[in-house]
């Protein structure tokens, strides 16, 4: 890991178009047409970004394992607000 890597962070912006996720290096488009847009934009109208990281995920390939860490994660997180 690089020193610029703990200072990435996830950037959402909605156009017209669709809605655009970057985080580090990686920029993916959600566009109007697919499924995950609605979701997305649920998820942008209730402040949540969870969603963006799982479909970034999915879209990486990482599948089921990484999903299952990162949602046991944010459980633990939910559960205890002061271990952030």
């Amino acid at each position: 890991m690089q020193m610029g890597d703990l200072f990435d962070r996830l950037a959402v912006f909605q156009t017209d178009a669709g809605i655009t996720v970057a985080f580090g290096e990686r920029t993916y488009f959600i566009g109007l047409d697919e499924p995950f847009y609605n979701i997305a934009k649920k998820a942008l109208a209730q402040e949540d970004y969870v969603p963006f990281y799982l479909e970034m995920a999915k879209r990486e390939g990482l599948g089921e394992e990484f999903r299952d860490a990162l949602l046991r994660e944010v459980e633990r997180l939910r559960l205890n607000p002061d271990l952030d």
